[in-house]
């Protein structure tokens, strides 16, 4: 009877934190949110013209923000460290977070603006989100 117990409660201990649910919901918002700011940052790439200095200068931390996001996509996907993928999720969030401040303290449009906000936010809550 007593062992029973015993093998009872060392089951109970080795069980994770999440019940299935909460982290089938987990693994869903780290890929919506890879996915929000991959839509956004392809989309503003798109949009943004190359003529005016700034308008270069957002393009080139854009593209490095798409690079970011593809880094992190192929870390997940190869099950790399859990540390090396927060430090691409990290990364990522660094380099939008520039992109957003430049933006905010220059000439950019309402939605170019809210759309890196946006970007910014979901970067912010990854990275929360892969923390080990």
């Amino acid at each position: 009877m007593m062992d029973k117990r015993r093998q009872d409660i060392e089951k109970e201990e080795m069980a994770p934190d999440l019940p299935p649910e909460s982290a089938a919901a987990h693994f869903e918002a780290i890929g919506k949110a890879i996915g929000d700011i991959d839509v956004i940052v392809r989309g503003l790439l798109e949009r943004t013209p190359p003529t005016k200095p700034w308008q270069r200068q957002l393009r080139m931390h854009l593209q490095d923000a798409d690079r970011h996001v593809e880094i992190l996509r192929l870390a997940i996907s190869l099950e790399h460290d859990l540390t090396e993928i927060h430090d691409s999720a990290r990364k990522l969030k660094q380099v939008i977070e520039t992109a957003n401040v430049q933006v905010v303290g220059g000439r950019a449009d309402g939605i170019t603006r809210n759309a890196l906000m946006v970007a910014y936010r979901n970067a912010s809550l990854l990275s929360c989100l892969l923390a080990p």
